[in-house]
């Protein structure tokens, strides 16, 4: 008799007549094995916090090209963003109303946030998710993790996807905006029941939806990894390359709305070119203010990890991870009628048109570990990580020729960033557990140099945090589970807010609150999250960004979020639906608006002040609503239609109905097919009809505001468009 089960290495008995009972014992596989990268930092099955776990079958049912957030717009709370307007290129998340900033993301365990803006770039690990394993989504600030913190979820990504057969796997999609993507996946299977090698290679293409907002992107991936009885070593290897054009800006209200006044309006307030105003006024809704052929992005990231994992025993487990990551790359820029002093002082006051470079070059490098050991009614993990960070920043002005071998800016930064953390698990009753989880949190952060706009940057910080948690579960009966949790988490403002704040920020902190309940029905699960994050010191953005599109953030004393979750999956034969409704407020405080009065001549620098009481938090919508009806028609056809609703978010921190996101109702068509035959081992097609019904809308934007003179206020609203109805066909063959 062969005995077999997903995970496990696959084993015969032989068992005899007079045997009526048998125990088997199977070993765990190489998928088993593999998972202990993220064990020590992702919540459990049994966690008391709030969390959606990602399978690798939805990450290949549904990976057609766009970037990971786009993968993770289907989970609760959550909502994606694409300045390109189709996923690809340069996209963002939100999770609870919290941007990537204050989103915890690891690979393996191992930090991905940038260390310095705690910003998360997908565009530089692009079709990552081919060779994504699995993917968890915590929201909260969650179970204890590597990296700066999560002040708003936590994205687990475990990589790798080790076969004991030998495969190979070609993926295609081409589809609107001159979109392509071609992954080819290489795996050799379990050599002499020992090694596994992988290798991924990947390229993306796409002009986008927004004018000129196209993107090159290159990847790969490559593994080998060595099984024993008792120790794993895996050696990863990943980059990405994007060259991508700039759409930072977005695009004015009045030209998303075709308001001819609102355009003449900006384009007075902002001194355009003809050149300029001539795009503005010709360009419909894809309006993008960048017009040189080369005002591109470029930059390469390479990632190199180390995993050594050994079980100890039967109950105890050690794991440790070095790794390095080297990222370097510029943006190039067109300045018209810029002036030389500008940049160098000894050079006359003399204004033409020139090109600059702005440059970062940085390592990123360190170790992570985790012990875990189980008791009989408990468990401990012991991890945490020791990482620096070290970047320059500088710029160069690459025509005209200047003969000028100092950048006309350069600074540097040093980073350094430790946490150990303990979680202790003890099961109290035969169907309650308690879990606690200490982290203490320690970084130093030097700064030194100028800015590029010839500031003094001279900044020597450091701290150290302790974020304690706790929680419990308990269980009814095998349908009925409880749980709630309480933890404190505490985080550093970053490079951008000391450089563009007005005034010193502080660092935040958080108290969050979770209860819920979990109910199993014979069809499926049913949901229900309540959830308080009560901020203190919260940087929140300000509505107004920076010359690379980056928000400006400025600390509030007092700010909150509750809200709740509601999560329904049902599954017969038929038909599988998930869905899931957030109903939220989230509020500041006492918020006080800063605007500038520079005098009717502008000649002046005044400040006027306005202070709300209580108002909506920027960018946070009130309502999200998922749902995802999948009918599967029979074995091998299914048709799905995707549904989401956010609602209206605020640009700014002031409740101001002139300053806001319309909300928008989003539907996607999909008709998908899975075959397999004795030629392939899967066959997969699938058509997307995204945006179905053609809806127009923005997802995200900026706003900012001035006086010139007390009696002349300015406001300008810009808005990210996304696609409206856009296809996608895509392919793939493994045998």
């Amino acid at each position: 008799m062969v005995i077999s089960h997903v995970g496990y290495i696959s084993n015969s008995f032989k068992l005899s007549n007079s045997e009526l009972e048998y125990t088997f014992i199977l070993e765990d596989g190489i998928l088993l094995k593999d998972q202990v990268k993220v064990i020590s930092t992702r919540a459990k099955e049994n966690s008391p916090y709030s969390f959606s776990n990602i399978s690798r079958d939805f990450i290949e049912k549904n990976n057609s090209g766009k970037d990971i957030p786009f993968l993770l717009n289907s989970t609760p709370s959550t909502y994606s963003t694409s300045d390109a307007g189709n996923g690809i290129g340069y996209t963002g998340i939100r999770i609870r109303g919290s941007d990537a900033t204050r989103i915890n993301v690891t690979v393996n365990g191992i930090p991905y946030n940038d260390s310095e803006s705690h910003g998360v770039f997908w565009v530089n690990v692009s079709d990552l998710a081919s060779s994504a394993n699995s993917i968890q989504v915590q929201r909260g600030v969650g179970s204890s993790t590597n990296g700066g913190g999560a002040f708003g979820g936590t994205v687990s990504i475990k990589t790798g996807n080790p076969s004991e057969d030998l495969k190979v796997k070609y993926s295609s999609s081409a589809g609107s905006f001159k979109s392509f993507k071609n992954t080819l996946e290489l795996n050799s299977g379990l050599i002499k029941n020992k090694v596994n090698l992988n290798l991924r290679l990947s390229k993306i293409d796409s002009d986008g939806y927004v004018d000129r907002a196209s993107s090159d992107l290159k990847s790969y991936y490559a593994s080998a990894s060595y099984y024993s009885d008792k120790t794993t070593i895996d050696l990863i290897n990943f980059s990405g390359k994007e060259r991508t054009y700039q759409s930072w800006w977005g695009s004015p209200e009045g030209r998303i709305n075709n308001d001819i006044e609102e355009m003449n309006t900006v384009i007075a307030n902002n001194g355009y070119s003809e050149d300029q105003a001539d795009n503005l006024l010709n360009s419909g809704r894809t309006f993008n203010y960048y017009t040189y052929e080369n005002q591109t992005d470029n930059y390469q990231q390479d990632h190199y990890q180390i995993h050594f994992n050994h079980d100890l025993s039967n109950t105890a487990n050690l794991h440790l991870a070095l790794h390095y990551t080297y990222g370097r790359g510029y943006y190039e820029e067109f300045r018209e009628d810029d002036n030389l002093s500008n940049y160098y002082d000894f050079l006359e006051n003399n204004s033409l048109d020139l090109i600059r470079r702005r440059w970062l070059a940085n390592h990123f490098y360190g170790l992570t570990y985790s012990f875990s050991k189980k008791f009989k009614k408990s468990e401990i993990n012991i991890g945490g990580a020791i990482n620096e960070y070290d970047a320059d920043h500088f710029g160069e002005i690459i025509r005209p020729q200047l003969s000028i071998p100092e950048p006309y800016y350069f600074s540097k930064s040093f980073k350094k960033d430790g946490n150990v953390f303990i979680k202790y698990n003890l099961k109290i009753s035969e169907n309650a557990e308690l879990f606690t989880d200490m982290q203490i949190r320690g970084y130093s952060h030097k700064m030194r140099g100028n800015d590029n706009d010839k500031s003094i940057i001279d900044e020597d910080q450091n701290n150290i945090f302790f974020n304690p948690k706790i929680g419990i579960t308990k269980s009814l009966n095998e349908k009925i589970n409880f749980y709630g949790s309480v933890a404190i988490a505490n985080r550093e403002p970053i490079r951008s807010d000391y450089i563009d704040s007005k005034v010193e920020p502080k660092h935040e902190n958080l108290l969050n609150i979770e209860l819920g309940k979990d109910f199993n029905y014979n069809t499926g699960s049913f949901n229900t999250n309540l959830y308080l994050m009560d901020y203190k010191n919260q940087l929140i953005t300000t509505g107004e960004v920076n010359d690379v599109g980056a928000y400006i953030r400025e600390n509030v004393k007092k700010s909150r979020r509750f809200g709740i979750e509601l999560t329904n999956v049902f599954n017969t034969k038929d038909f599988y639906i998930n869905s899931s409704l957030s109903l939220s407020r989230n509020l500041v405080y006492n918020f006080n608006e800063i605007l500038y009065d520079y005098g009717p001549d502008f000649t002046e620098y005044n400040t006027v002040e306005n202070i709300y009481k209580t108002t909506d938090l920027a960018f946070s919508p009130n309502i999200i609503f998922n749902n995802r009806l999948e009918w599967k028609t029979n074995s091998f056809l299914s048709l799905i239609l995707n549904s989401k609703f956010v609602g209206k978010q605020y640009l700014d921190n002031t409740s101001n109905e002139d300053r806001s996101i319309n909300d928008f109702f989003v539907n996607d068509f999909i008709i998908q097919s899975n075959i397999t035959n004795n030629v392939f081992k899967n066959l997969f097609f699938k058509i997307e009809i995204n945006n179905i019904f053609n809806v127009k809308y923005a997802s995200n934007g900026y706003t900012f505001g001035y006086y010139g003179g007390i009696d002349y206020e300015v406001r300008e609203n810009y808005f990210y468009p996304q696609a409206t109805r856009n296809f996608m066909l895509s392919l793939s063959l493994e045998i």
